[in-house]
């Protein structure tokens, strides 16, 4: 996979530049000290043998400490003037100082592929002309339709794994509408009209809150009413009285 990777990967410097200075695509350039062990034979033209052992060993393949996928190389300096060498050991221990333009996926970023591959289920695209992306379709039926080979398409970060061998990234397929939905800004100023209604209703409450609260009549209580018509007689039982 490394010999395919370095086949395809070779990006001239003001693409690498341009990669890196975008924020969205997930290239990083990273200046960082590399330990390199090279055999005598790059004794002959040191130059050349240097830049070639870092495109065999280096470019096109995952590093640990780089955290990513490298794509190139640039601004290579050897520090110092000296090369250790240890016993029944040939090989010149070098340490070298470079710009490292590396790949470095991040779940939900968003970028840009060309469609090699489409299948009922799925489709294949390729970004940085040699990263392989399966796309997987939902239920929607615009996700199938309008694709076409070679097409551009954008995606976003689902999942992925490069420290295989075989660099696995799974995207989800970005529609217009969503993208046009995103990039919709809303408007938080209120029209002059509104602020003018808004005024107005604060004055009538105003003019409300300062007119007096007629008092409602009182109720006349049962008692009252009663003391006014008098007190109430009594009706007395008449008792029947029988003769002796």
């Amino acid at each position: 996979m490394a010999k395919i990777l370095q086949k395809y990967t070779k990006f001239s410097s003001k693409e690498l530049e341009q990669y890196a200075a975008n924020t969205e695509s997930c290239v990083r350039c990273i200046n960082t000290d590399m330990h390199l062990s090279m055999g005598p034979y790059g004794m002959a033209s040191f130059k050349s043998a240097l830049h070639e052992l870092l495109i065999r060993t280096k470019v096109g393949i995952y590093n640990a400490n780089l955290q990513g996928i490298v794509l190139g190389i640039k601004n290579i300096k050897v520090l110092g003037h000296t090369a250790a060498l240890r016993t029944d050991d040939p090989t010149l221990h070098l340490l070298i100082n470079a710009d490292f333009y590396v790949f470095r996926p991040v779940a939900g970023a968003v970028l840009n592929g060309v469609v090699r591959h489409i299948s009922k289920h799925q489709v294949s695209a390729v970004i940085y002309r040699v990263f392989n992306t399966t796309i997987r379709f939902t239920n929607k039926k615009q996700t199938r339709e309008g694709i076409t080979m070679d097409q551009d398409i954008k995606f976003r970060i689902k999942d992925f794994d490069i420290s295989n061998v075989m660099p696995y990234i799974e995207g989800e397929l970005l529609l217009e509408e969503e993208q046009q939905n995103k990039s919709i800004k809303f408007d938080t100023t209120e029209p002059e009209e509104d602020n003018k209604l808004n005024v107005e209703l604060d004055a009538i409450l105003e003019l409300i809150k300062t007119e007096p609260i007629p008092e409602s009549p009182k109720k006349k209580t049962k008692r009252k009413k009663d003391e006014a018509e008098g007190p109430k007689l009594k009706k007395v039982k008449q008792i029947k009285v029988e003769p002796v």
